[in-house]
């Protein structure tokens, strides 16, 4: 029985750990091979994260860490030439409580992928001079780069209420996109997710080459669990609460599905919130 990988958003250390994964690396590949920018919406603690983590080290090439899943074979040639991977994680940076501030620690952020490459920054006057930088020196350097966005939106939503101030998040953003727009031959990959699409923002007409597969069709399981997925993956589990909670698996099954599986993304496919699930098998009873 695998550890159930409850709040865990990193792929390598999940893998490493010998967690239960469910694997989504054939419905990445799809993605990978239908587009070069792709944008992602989805409700929160629904394994965006995890996808991102996932993608960073596919393309990264860690071989290591897709031994027995789809795309094993995917990843071990990319390990040839893996690419250089610019992972944004807008929940992760400095603290910050003005577009100034934001401005500022994105600088911070950009300036320490920098240092990671081993790679000389020129301009530290603002995030969009430093990541000007970073971008042209990593290319020269490496070659194609990858851009990850997890969290697009946080600055925006955590000041939803005070327009002013969103406001002005959403034009250090939008600077942010205009730039990687205007660079789009240096990127092999854009990868973008958040809670929400402001489609009156200015960031998606900054980016307007993104390719928004949140509810299009195909791509309604790339994240969530599927009943089969369910079945397959957390059969030992149901047994497991089964015996705890004196209940047969049928019964367990059906309640799962009444309470958990009504979300459906694209018309057709309707999947479970992870997190959700992983706290019902950690705690063997339902809940909000």
């Amino acid at each position: 029985m695998k550890e159930l990988p409850t709040g865990v958003q990193g792929f390598a250390m999940l893998r490493r750990e010998d967690m239960l994964y469910v694997d989504k690396t054939a419905r990445l590949l799809e993605m990978i091979r239908m587009g070069r920018r792709i944008f992602l919406s989805r409700p929160r603690r629904f394994g965006k994260s995890l996808t991102v983590s996932t993608l960073e080290a596919m393309f990264g090439g860690r071989a290591e860490l897709f031994h027995g899943l789809v795309a094993e074979d995917w990843v071990h040639r990319q390990s040839e030439h893996p690419c250089p991977v610019i992972r944004l994680d807008m929940s992760m940076l400095h603290p910050y409580t003005s577009a100034e501030e934001l401005d500022d620690s994105l600088a911070r952020f950009f300036k320490k992928i920098a240092k990671k490459h081993n790679i000389q920054i020129n301009y530290s006057d603002t995030s969009v001079a430093v990541l000007s930088d970073l971008v042209e020196n990593m290319y020269d350097k490496f070659g194609d780069i990858v851009f990850l966005v997890d969290e697009y939106d946080k600055p925006i939503l955590d000041n939803i209420t005070d327009v002013e101030k969103s406001n002005s998040m959403r034009i250090v953003l939008r600077n942010i996109f205009t730039l990687i727009n205007g660079y789009d031959e240096y990127f092999r990959y854009i990868f973008i997710t958040g809670i929400s699409k402001f489609t009156k923002a200015g960031i998606f007409s900054a980016m307007n080459n993104l390719n928004d597969i949140s509810m299009q069709e195909g791509f309604g399981d790339i994240v969530g669990y599927t009943q089969d997925e369910l079945n397959k993956n957390f059969k030992i589990w149901v047994k497991k609460t089964s015996d705890v909670i004196n209940q047969n698996e049928e019964d367990i099954l059906k309640d799962l599905k009444e309470y958990y599986n009504g979300f459906c993304f694209d018309g057709k496919i309707k999947v479970y919130n992870p997190y959700s699930i992983l706290m019902y098998f950690t705690k063997n009873r339902i809940g909000n």
